[in-house]
C-alpha cells in the first residue's frame, strides 16, 4: 500500500509540474499496466489523468489527482480490453468517425464548433488523447452493434407486454436520466470509489458538466454517450436506480449512492408523462439574449465564439446570467416572452428548442456581435403520443444490448492477462 501511495504521488508531482527531469524522465517512462501484450505507461496515465482533470472542471491539486488516478488507470485498462477485441474482430474507426463525435459531444455540451480540441490544448491535454479516448468508445458501440445486436430476437409478446405495461402507467411519470457508475469489485477500492464519487458531486455543484465526468470516470457502458439512460420508469431499470430516481425532481441531481455494484451518481435531465410527448413549435419559452460587441482588430471569430462559451458557461439561472454581462461590460441581457418556439426566428429556433431552463445555449455569430441565449423558462406543450410497436421494440433491444455489452465487457476482464504494477 506504501509503495501504491507513493507512486500515486509521483504521478500526481508529473500531471502537476509537466516536467520531465532525468529521474521524472526515468519515472514517466515506467509500465504501470499491462493488459494481455500492450503496456501501459506513467505517461500515458499522466496524460489521461490531466485529460480527467481539465475536462471535469475538477481543481489541480494533488488531492485530486490521487482521487482519480484510480478509477482513470481501471478505465484505461478496459478501454485497451475493449480496442484490442475490436482489433481482433477487424473493426476500424476513421478519422472522419472521430471528428464527427467531437462535432456531436461539442453541440450537446454547447461548445462553439472547433473550441473542444482547442480549449483543452490551451490547458495542456494533447488532442490526440481525447481523439484516442473517443475512438475506444466508439470501436466498442461498433463491436456490440455488431456482435451483440445481431444475438437479439424480441418476441412479439414481449413488445405486447411491454405495450400494456405503458397502457397501464398511462398518465404517469417518466424521467429522461443519466449516470455515473464507479464499481466497487474489491474491499480495497470501497474508500477509492467513494472519494472519488464525492469529489465528482463538488465537481457538478460548481457546474461541471455531467455528461464530461461520466465520460471520463463512469465505468458504465453508458459512458461513452455521456451516462446517458434515456427516457426510463419502474421496471425498466434496476430497482436501486429506480428508487433513487423516483426521490429526484426535474433538473436534480442525487447524492452518492451506495449499490450492491458500486457507487452511482445520477440525475434527472427532463421529466414526461408517459404516453405523452413535447410539441416543441407549440412550446413557450423565455429568453434572455447577452450580445458581446466585436470590436476592430478583434482575434478570429473562432476564439470569441471559445471565450463567449467560457464567460457564459457558469451561469445557472438569468439573474446570474444577468451579473455575468454587466461585469464583462456587455449590455444587460434583453428579455423576449413568453413567446412560442414556433414563431422565433431560424437560428434562435435551433438554438433553443431543445435547451432546458437556466442554461446558456451556444454562442452564436450574428451582424450584431457574438449572441449567446438562455432559457429563462419554459412551459412544454404535450400532445398525445403513445409509442408505436416499432418504438418499444428498439427500446427493449436497447436495453438488452446494454446488458450484454456489460457482460461481453465483464467476461473479456476474466479472461485477460491484467497486470497492474501501482
Amino acid at each position: 500500500m506504501f509503495s501504491r501511495f507513493v507512486s500515486v504521488c509521483a504521478l500526481a508531482s508529473v500531471v502537476s509540474l509537466g516536467m520531465l527531469a532525468p529521474a521524472k524522465a526515468q519515472l514517466i517512462d515506467r509500465v504501470v499496466a499491462v493488459v494481455n501484450d500492450e503496456a501501459i505507461s506513467y505517461r500515458d496515465l499522466a496524460a489521461r489523468v490531466r485529460l480527467a482533470i481539465v475536462s471535469s472542471n475538477l481543481p489541480n491539486t494533488a488531492e485530486a489527482q490521487n482521487r482519480v488516478v484510480p478509477q482513470v488507470l481501471r478505465k484505461m485498462v478496459d478501454e485497451r480490453l475493449q480496442q484490442q477485441e475490436a482489433d481482433r474482430l477487424k473493426i476500424s474507426v476513421s478519422s472522419a468517425d472521430i471528428d464527427n463525435a467531437v462535432a456531436m459531444i461539442e453541440q450537446q455540451n454547447h461548445i462553439p464548433a472547433g473550441a473542444l480540441l482547442a480549449g483543452l490544448g490551451a490547458q495542456g491535454v494533447d488532442p490526440a488523447r481525447v481523439r484516442d479516448q473517443i475512438k475506444a468508445d466508439l470501436s466498442w458501440l461498433r463491436l456490440t452493434s455488431r456482435v451483440i445486436a445481431p444475438q437479439i430476437r424480441i418476441g412479439d409478446e414481449e413488445v405486447k407486454d411491454r405495450l400494456q405495461s405503458l397502457a397501464d402507467r398511462q398518465g404517469q411519470q417518466e424521467v429522461r436520466a443519466a449516470e455515473i457508475f464507479l464499481p466497487v469489485d474489491t474491499p480495497e477500492q470501497e474508500a477509492e470509489a467513494r472519494q472519488l464519487g464525492e469529489k465528482l458531486l463538488e465537481g457538478l455543484q460548481n457546474g461541471t458538466s455531467f455528461s464530461n465526468l461520466a465520460r471520463q470516470f463512469s465505468r458504465s457502458p453508458t459512458s461513452a454517450n455521456g451516462g446517458m439512460l434515456g427516457w426510463v420508469s419502474p421496471g425498466m431499470v434496476d430497482d436501486e436506480i429506480s428508487a433513487i430516481l423516483a426521490k429526484l425532481q426535474n433538473g436534480q441531481t442525487s447524492d452518492l449512492v451506495r449499490t450492491a455494484n458500486g457507487f452511482y451518481i445520477v440525475t434527472v435531465l427532463d421529466t414526461r408523462i408517459v404516453g405523452q410527448s413535447v410539441n416543441v413549435e407549440d412550446s413557450t419559452v423565455t429568453i434572455a439574449t447577452m450580445r458581446l460587441p466585436v470590436p476592430p482588430g478583434a482575434p478570429p471569430k473562432r476564439e470569441l465564439l471559445e471565450r463567449a462559451y467560457l464567460l457564459t458557461r457558469p451561469a445557472h439561472s438569468c439573474a446570474e446570467f444577468d451579473a455575468i454581462a454587466t461585469k464583462a461590460g456587455a449590455p444587460v441581457p434583453g428579455r423576449q416572452g413568453p413567446i412560442r418556439i414556433g414563431e422565433l426566428a431560424s437560428d434562435m429556433k435551433a438554438a433553443i428548442a431543445q435547451l432546458p431552463p437556466n442554461q446558456t445555449g451556444t454562442p452564436m455569430d450574428t451582424s450584431q456581435g457574438i449572441l449567446v441565449p438562455m432559457v429563462c423558462s419554459r412551459q412544454d406543450a404535450l400532445v398525445a403520443s403513445p409509442p408505436t410497436t416499432e418504438q418499444v421494440r428498439r427500446q427493449i433491444e436497447n436495453e438488452r444490448q446494454d446488458m450484454l455489452s456489460r457482460r461481453y465487457l465483464r467476461d473479456l476482464r476474466r479472461a485477460a492477462f491484467i497486470d497492474v504494477r501501482m
